[in-house]
């Protein structure tokens, strides 16, 4: 899906394209309006040399005609691929994107040394503290503004023999915007945790994240663990431009990500989902789950999520070079818009919602190398 930093991007590259291709027309109306002119006065000096004149002249009539009916035919077409073009601009736009972003990972990839070390196992069972030897930095949006402190705004995150990440009504959200600024929109309410940092799949060694997570009832927005690219997030809340995932996410009954909310495992690519696949599990319930990277080539590699011990999904998706964990829950809805007849593929949105009360609990988390 595009972030509203992305729309802005979105609106001037249309910008760009229509007023080119506007400059384009009007050239070329001035061009066959002059050439018309032209036209008029051959016609007037031509008949001033009689029959001959006259003759020659039908001929020149007939050829202009012609070319006159395959101008507008060619403004016809430009004008119906103009509409199309502006019709579809969100989704040409995504898929350009995806596409940079794949060949970009790729490339990095390609580049990289085959020789790493990975860092050394780490967990948190969260005894009352954050574990330094997972976790690097948290942080928590909300009016606009970022903490790295246990609470803000109408968020916190509590230790008690679990992590929970809790949301409580916001009495200012009506007042608030919901326009994207730096580093969030003053109505997005967020919690995020960093860690895990470091870690890359080998053709002889995969990276496990094994994690225990519910989320209470009446849940919306949306919360999940899952993998990116290590500097993704920095610790003043600022996002990098090439926000890459790979996971387990639960969006609200309120969203809809490529025609599917609860619990999913999915891709996505500079915050663009390219591929989204529902689990069967009940998110109000504590479960284990187990997201796997698997080394298929240097530039390839395949994501896994495991329920339970149970593999309920499989992602072909780019190389992400050395990854950091990421878990976090928001307030954000997915607005799903289905292809329309003349459209290439669906739209999304994202909005953000005062949903009061929520939950998230994580009773432990660990990452490792694991030999294949």
């Amino acid at each position: 899906m595009l972030s509203p930093a992305n729309y802005d991007k979105l609106r001037l590259w249309c910008y760009n394209q229509t007023a080119g291709k506007t400059i384009g027309i009007i050239s070329g109306i001035v061009q066959v309006s002059f050439g018309l002119f032209l036209y008029r006065s051959c016609v007037n000096k031509w008949s001033r040399f009689g029959a001959d004149g006259k003759d020659t002249m039908k001929k020149i009539s007939l050829l202009i005609r012609l070319a006159d009916r395959k101008t507008k035919l060619t403004f016809l077409f430009l004008a119906l691929l103009l509409l199309w073009l502006g019709l579809n601009y969100r989704q040409l736009y995504s898929a350009w994107v995806v596409r940079s972003e794949t060949q970009r990972l790729v490339n990095l990839a390609a580049k990289a040394p085959s020789e790493f070390q990975n860092p050394p196992p780490a967990e948190d069972h969260f005894d009352g503290e954050l574990s330094p030897d997972f976790w690097e930095f948290t942080t928590i949006n909300g009016g606009g503004e970022v903490s790295n402190g246990m609470a803000w705004h109408s968020a916190a995150m509590a230790l008690d023999q679990s992590l929970t990440l809790q949301h409580f009504p916001d009495p200012s959200f009506k007042d608030e915007s919901s326009d994207w600024h730096v580093p969030a929109a003053d109505q997005y309410n967020n919690v995020s945790l960093i860690g895990g940092s470091g870690f890359r799949p080998s053709a002889s060694r995969d990276v496990v994240l094994k994690f225990t997570m519910r989320v209470s009832e009446g849940f919306y927005g949306s919360a999940g663990v899952i993998f990116q690219p290590v500097g993704t997030l920095r610790e003043d809340g600022l996002l990098s431009e090439q926000f890459d995932m790979f996971g387990f996410v639960v969006m609200g009954e309120e969203s809809l990500v490529m025609g599917h909310n609860g619990p999913l495992c999915y891709l996505a690519l500079s915050m663009i989902m390219v591929q989204v696949e529902p689990l069967q599990v009940d998110v109000q319930s504590l479960h284990t789950y187990e997201i796997r990277l698997h080394w298929i080539d240097q530039t390839e590699w395949l994501g896994s999520l495991k329920v339970d011990g149970v593999t309920q999904s499989q992602i072909p998706m780019p190389a992400f070079g050395p990854v950091e964990v990421h878990v976090w829950s928001d307030n954000g809805v997915a607005l799903y818009r289905p292809r329309r007849w003349w459209e290439i593929g669906p739209v999304m949105d994202m909005k953000y919602q005062d949903g009061g009360e929520k939950q998230v609990d994580v009773e432990m988390i660990q990452i490792f190398e694991e030999e294949r």
